[in-house]
């Protein structure tokens, strides 16, 4: 048998152990931060596993065993990118099914975000306008699991991901659980959309399909969030992906018309996809053109907002309550690391004295500068190409925000992984490492406060290493290709 096939079945078996132990772990984990069903797990009642998530001893073996499954899992991945040249994609594709296959199965992990969803499906479901009103309005079980950041804060989501929370919440006959794992199925129809997407959009741009299915679909910094995790940021992101592949290489019309239809889906979804819609009109070459894609993109999807709007029965509350939520300081935000530190210094100098004034000063004057860097790509993108300037807008805006999940960062990185250069993806891959391991399964992060923004800031310079470490090793190959060389030709 050939080394081509034998390497990455050592490393799928490497990496599905991994996720077993993930999804095992998780049983007990979730018990410290509510990761897991508030009420008592089935499964785990079923298997006489009830100690994992009640004694402190199952709480740390579980913790164990997760973290020992997420080192594996990312180390397997990490390796698998030596091999991208001697596999095909389909190869990638089986891979990242079988390592996804016990996180399918497994508890909520590395955030309680879904039962959040499962909470405003609750209030939709009983009737309840989810933009007045948050999941605790509803005392009992659905809003038991929620963060303490959301319980009472109403939704920011647009209608499309609330009609859906409420359709499963429905569908569950008033169980939780089950719930959940009709939210996580929403989750992985966006990543088969992925998985659609990236192929086509590679290949229009000179990329291996199966490097941007390595870094935007197997990584397992997507597969921990987008399915462990249930964020509706992965059905966001499907969409977009499927509304920016239907588009590339061919931007005629009615091509046109079904990306915006599918990006304003996507940003009913969740808001940050509507981006995208700006970045279409780049793909053409004249000013002429542009201008009249543009118009065609706003009323298509202008006319697709109101329809699906009206179409949910849920109103545009979300627009005002975009910012809900957002309340604590967020340990992955570099910005808010500058406005702590400056806040503290000036007020230990004298300068202010209320506490946090600086600090919102520097967020607002971060926004400003995160307009004006992805205004700044939009017009250089007839340069850059628009795809790339899109994925680098987005996630140059995630990194500038006040307010960062470490989740947030894939809406660029997903996309990234189809049109960027081999460095970009090296990069991005080296970003997603340390941030996989930066967060435990619990939900907490390995930082704790005052450090703001340092693991992100660990992501980019291990990133810049491992960049700066490929350089030197294909520049030392070469010289040695050409000292090997050298005799031959004296001769």
């Amino acid at each position: 048998m050939t080394s081509r096939h034998v390497v990455p079945r050592r490393l799928l078996a490497l990496g599905f152990l991994g996720t077993a132990l993930l999804a095992f772990g998780g049983i007990g984990v979730g018990a410290n931060a509510g990761a897991t069903p508030a009420l008592k797990d089935a499964v785990a009642e079923l298997l006489h596993l009830n100690w994992l998530q009640d004694a402190a001893a199952g709480r740390s073996i579980s913790l164990t065993i997760a973290l020992a499954g997420l080192g594996l899992i990312t180390a397997a991945w990490w390796r698998l990118r030596h091999v991208l040249d001697r596999v095909q994609p389909g190869t990638i594709l089986l891979i990242t099914g079988l390592w996804t296959l016990p996180l399918l199965i497994g508890p909520p992990l590395f955030s309680r975000d879904v039962y959040a969803y499962a909470g405003q499906g609750n209030l939709v479901a009983g009737g309840i306008d989810p933009y007045e009103y948050g999941p605790g309005a509803l005392v009992g079980k659905w809003a038991y699991g929620v963060d303490s950041a959301w319980r009472f804060s109403p939704s920011p989501y647009g209608p499309v991901w609330l009609w859906l929370s409420g359709q499963c919440v429905a569908l569950s006959h008033n169980h939780v659980v089950p719930a959940v794992f009709m939210l996580r199925g929403l989750a992985v129809l966006g990543l088969l959309m992925v998985a659609w997407a990236l192929p086509r959009l590679a290949r229009a741009h000179g990329v291996l399909p199966q490097r941007a299915l390595w870094l935007g679909l197997a990584n397992p910094f997507v597969l921990v969030h987008g399915i462990g995790g249930a964020h509706n940021d992965a059905l966001m992101i499907g969409l977009l992906m499927a509304g920016l592949a239907v588009v590339t290489g061919r931007p005629t019309a009615p091509r046109l018309a079904v990306a915006a239809v599918l990006i304003t889906v996507a940003a009913l979804v969740k808001l940050p996809a509507i981006a995208a819609l700006g970045f279409l009109p780049m793909l053409h070459p004249g000013w002429r053109l542009r201008v009249r894609t543009a118009l065609l993109v706003t009323s298509v999807s202008a006319a697709t907002g109101v329809l699906v709007t009206w179409w949910t029965g849920l109103g545009w509350g979300w627009v005002h309550t975009l910012g809900t939520g957002s309340a604590r300081l967020s340990i992955f935000s570099p910005v808010t690391g500058i406005g702590v530190l400056v806040d503290h210094a000036l007020r230990w100098l004298g300068v202010v004295e209320t506490p946090g004034e600086v600090t919102r000063w520097v967020f607002a004057l971060s926004f400003g500068i995160a307009g004006l860097v992805a205004l700044t790509l939009l017009l250089r993108a007839h340069h850059l190409g628009a795809m790339r300037a899109l994925g680098l807008a987005m996630v140059a805006v995630v990194a500038l925000a006040p307010v960062v999940q470490p989740w947030y960062l894939l809406w660029g990185l997903v996309l990234l992984a189809a049109v960027g250069g081999e460095r970009v993806l090296l990069a991005l891959g080296a970003l997603s490492v340390v941030l996989c391991l930066t967060l435990l399964p619990n939900g907490r992060s390995l930082v704790r406060p005052p450090f703001y923004g340092v693991p992100l800031v660990a992501a980019v310079g291990f990133a810049v290493y491992e960049v700066r470490r490929s350089a030197r090793q294909v520049l030392e190959e070469a010289e040695a290709d050409a000292a090997a060389v050298a005799p031959v030709v004296l001769t």
